[in-house]
């Protein structure tokens, strides 16, 4: 029977890296959850997937996406007072004359987090 190499018991995965995934089934711990909450590029969207580790280690592997209505009213203060750090995770700014061009960039999968600044 498979063996966990390691003994986290859960793992959310918060990235659009196919590898993250891969790893989070790689090292949960027998009965271990695993979240997937990051989306991954429409171009390359398929993990490799022990499915002995799932099956023999009872893995729970299970899809998020959203937030409460609650989480989006905490969010602004959290980003402006620095708690949560954001600049990196946009990985595109454009100026508005360029907003159409977000829609572009997104829907070709070349970035995820597109800001279109004033």
């Amino acid at each position: 029977m498979p063996v966990a190499p390691q003994s986290e018991k859960g793992f959310l995965t918060a990235t659009a890296a196919n590898v993250t995934q891969e790893q989070a089934i790689a090292m949960a711990a027998r009965n271990g959850r695993i979240s997937f909450f990051g989306g991954l590029p429409k171009t390359n969207p398929t993990i490799t997937c022990d499915s002995n580790l799932v099956h023999y280690c009872q893995l729970h592997i299970h899809g998020a996406n959203g937030s409460a209505p609650e989480h989006n009213k905490r969010a602004p203060d959290y980003i402006a007072s620095g708690l949560v750090p954001v600049k990196d995770l946009i990985t595109v700014h454009l100026p508005l004359e360029r907003a159409l061009e977000a829609f572009d960039i997104v829907a070709k999968g070349q970035a995820i987090k597109v800001t279109v600044e004033p």
